[in-house]
């Protein structure tokens, strides 16, 4: 989102980029709960949210709904209130880059909701408030549009046209959007001189003085101050403001007493005020109390983020307008927090990171419902219902709904796993309870993130370190990560390397090194440099976007070329947050053995059959059983792999799948030869290491707004502790040859899933096997 462009329509310049970001900022949030009002009133309609429940955009659903409404209603007051409905939805959707196909513009819409409510007419312009609400929206339009003389003669009213209205309490929003339209005019010095002389005439009275919108008067003459370079006043104004947000609102009966609150959810108001102060204060003298006052400003605003979450019931994943917003504004403090010095500073990055990343599944299941075992869909069905369910069907009871949703945890819990039924509800990440499981390893975490004035999106990247230190920082992929993801500069039309390492020719292939440069922290670079291939570290990724998709093992980390999988036990963990061991376990006991042969559709299992010892001349080779060891042989097992892993008293640790893979999502499949796709096997129990020697299965499809959901996802989820699959396309040979190592390592003593593939590719690296065969396969952890 930015805002207009400076001096567009006035020859001045715009405000500075912190003020501007604030002003972008706060006009995103208030925008997106109204629309997200707008969107909540046919969500509310049952019929019409069946409709949009397959609908790509549910906007375009409530759009479509108001604008019938506005045309066909008798009550003039629904007309006015559906035009303005319809005119937030499109001024919405405009802003944050939602498709939606109408010829209607904001104005018009608006303007048309003014219309209804003409004072020449025998209505009531200022019933309930509706005339006054409509004209502030009108405002708010206009000045985002840049239009900022139109908009001043919206706002720019007498006191005496908010009496009799009920509507008084709205003055402080027509007061801060005078304002706000002279910052952006360039004229942020003439806001006190125009504005002040209210504060004693107006706000100091005592009915004014009780009213909740007050705040929004100290904010604007705060960012004037801020524009102007008057630091202190500035960080004065808006500390006014945040102290009034939280003040609760008195409550009277009395004739006389203070109006009803217009503000009903204050989160929203505090997030904006509470993160524009902590960004003010960064921008001044760094001290360590300036600096101590802005993280604990940068952990209000997201906490306060977190509670409006929770009380909207909106996450990333869903197509709510504050999800869309959220993004931008977690996109906000993790700027902040990067520009901060300091461990504290680190933490709260950390935290905003995985806040992002924690989207919940239960829309995306039950997306692919059809695929999941009755049971599962029917629960999440169930909790897409209660998260959905309108507060008003709730008898203002919010906290049925959470009870309701607790015993859907445990159902889920109880049906399939804690971690899924974590990702399905989450719950905010306890940021000491993980940095104690990730123990003695190192964990590198990426998101990247939008902000409100950037049309693209921003990557940090935090280090957790086994003394327990945190470092967050803002990087810059450069032109190896271009190079690898999009074509050398994204203009020349050259192939990316993403899918096609088979064309790799030596040293004519992805730039490993420059992407180490790019990607690795220095401090890790640095404490990579200084261990040796029989000296590891432990090292997990958390990767995001396309990220997910990188070969990591395979980056070269200093000049000489040496890879990081000769000085890193590498393993990605999809879902930081569910981190819930220190390590994987040693793959010991009884193993199913599931190798399909090419006469059953399936791929060439000649390599896997020697180092299972099975036999070598049959096309057809059955389920086998085969304890984990040098001289135990396997045995014959009828019927179906997912049959005889329901057979609990087996007590299966390992399971080695050779077969076709393919799909994306909860339709990924495994080929045994019967399809088993990842929505099946959410439901499925699975032993704690397994190993599928498969293509695409292991592709963990990670979206920028979304946590991932893939067949590694599912198996994670059901039970195991380690996972070891393909990431891409790998042909039959290169990738028998890597599964039949690592089988042989696992048979020759207790070792871990994922120190076994590290060994199989250290032996690949020895060799000077092409990326192509050994880098492709990716061990993920839980």
């Amino acid at each position: 989102m930015t805002g207009p462009t400076s001096g567009a329509t006035t020859g001045r310049r715009g405000p500075s980029v912190p003020v501007r970001r604030v002003l972008a900022r706060d006009a995103l949030l208030l925008l997106a709960a109204d629309a997200d009002l707008a969107v909540g009133i046919v969500r509310q309609r049952e019929s019409l949210a069946r409709k949009a429940r397959d609908e790509p955009n549910l906007f375009a659903v409530a759009l479509r709904h108001h604008l019938a409404a506005a045309r066909s209603a008798d009550a003039w007051a629904i007309r006015a209130q559906a035009w303005a409905y319809a005119g937030t939805i499109v001024h919405f959707c405009g802003l944050v880059g939602i498709p939606i196909d109408t010829a209607h513009t904001p104005a018009d819409l608006y303007a048309r909701a003014l219309t209804e409510l003409a004072e020449d007419t025998d209505r009531l312009y200022k019933d309930l408030t509706l005339g006054v609400g409509s004209r502030y929206l009108a405002a708010r339009s206009l000045r985002l549009h840049g239009e900022y003389a139109a908009a001043l003669r919206l706002v720019v009213c007498p006191a005496t046209f908010f009496h009799g209205t009920g509507a008084e309490p709205h003055r402080g929003h027509f007061l801060y959007e005078h304002g706000a339209s002279l910052i952006w005019m360039g004229q942020a010095m003439q806001v006190r001189d125009t504005l002040g002389e209210l504060e004693e005439e107006y706000w100091n009275s005592t009915r004014a003085a009780g009213y909740s919108t007050r705040h929004r008067y100290d904010f604007v003459l705060g960012l004037a101050a801020w524009e102007q370079g008057d630091h202190a006043e500035a960080v004065r104004g808006m500390g006014v403001a945040l102290d009034r947000v939280g003040r609760p609102v008195p409550v009277s009966g009395q004739p006389g007493g203070p109006a009803p609150d217009p503000d009903e959810d204050r989160g929203v108001l505090e997030l904006s005020a509470a993160l524009a102060l902590a960004e003010c204060l960064a921008t001044g003298e760094r001290t360590a109390e300036t600096v101590g006052r802005a993280v604990e400003l940068g952990r209000r605003a997201l906490d306060a983020a977190e509670r409006v979450r929770g009380r909207w019931r909106v996450v990333a994943r869903s197509r709510a307008p504050l999800a869309v917003a959220f993004r931008r504004v977690y996109g906000d403090i993790a700027l902040l927090a990067a520009a901060l010095p300091g461990t504290d500073a680190a933490e709260l990055g950390l935290r905003v990171a995985l806040s992002a990343k924690q989207t919940g599944f239960a829309s995306r299941m039950r997306a692919g419902r059809l695929l999941l075992s009755p049971h599962v869909s029917g629960l999440v069905d169930e909790i897409v219902r209660a998260e959905d369910q309108p507060a008003e069907s709730l008898v203002g009871d919010e906290a049925s709904r959470q009870r309701e949703l607790t015993d859907l945890h445990w159902q889920l819990e109880e049906a399939v796993s804690p971690m899924l039924a974590d990702t399905v509800l989450p719950a905010p990440a306890d940021l000491a309870q993980l940095v104690d499981v990730i123990g003695t390893r190192y964990a590198l975490d990426y998101v990247a993130l939008p902000d409100t004035l950037g049309d693209g999106t921003n990557w940090f990247r935090a280090l957790v370190e086994p003394e327990r230190s945190v470092s967050f920082e803002q990087f810059t992929p450069g032109p190896a990560y271009a190079a690898f993801f999009h074509g050398t500069d994204g203009t020349d039309g050259t192939e990316k390397w993403l899918g096609r390492l088979g064309d790799a020719d030596g040293d004519a292939g992805p730039d490993w090194r420059g992407l180490a440069r790019e990607l690795l922290p220095a401090r890790l670079l640095a404490v990579l440099g200084a261990r040796t291939r029989d000296d590891p570290i432990e090292l997990l990724v958390s990767a995001h976007s396309v990220l997910s998709l990188l070969p990591w093992v395979a980056l070269r980390i200093d000049d000489a070329g040496t890879r990081l999988v000769e000085r890193a036990v590498t393993a990605q963990c999809p879902v930081l947050t569910c981190l819930s061991y220190e390590e994987p376990p040693p793959v010991t006991g009884p193993a199913l053995v599931r190798l399909v042969s090419r006469a059953e559709g399936g791929v060439n299992i000649r390599q896997e059959r020697m180092a299972w010892d099975l036999d070598n001349e049959a096309e057809v080779l059955p389920l086998h059983r085969c304890a984990v060891g040098p001289v135990s042989a396997p045995v014959g097992l009828d019927g179906r792999l997912v049959d005889a892993m329901a057979d609990e008293s087996a007590g299966w640790q390992f399971v080695h799948i050779a077969a076709h893979g393919d799909g994306e999502g909860l339709g990924q499949c495994l080929r045994l030869p019967e399809p088993l796709a990842a929505g099946t096997a959410l439901g499925l129990h699975w032993p704690p290491s397994v190993l599928m020697a498969s293509c695409h299965v292991g592709q963990l499809v990670n979206p920028a707004h979304a946590e991932p959901l893939s067949f590694v996802m599912a198996l994670l989820t059901g039970g195991s502790r380690c996972v070891v699959a393909g990431i891409d396309e790998i042909p039959d040979r290169l990738t028998g040859a890597a599964a039949s190592r690592i089988v042989d390592e696992i048979r020759d003593g207790a070792v871990r899933l994922d120190v076994a593939l590290r060994r199989a590719q250290l032996d690949a690296v020895r060799h000077r096997g092409p990326e192509l065969g050994w880098a492709l396969l990716s061990a993920y952890v839980r």
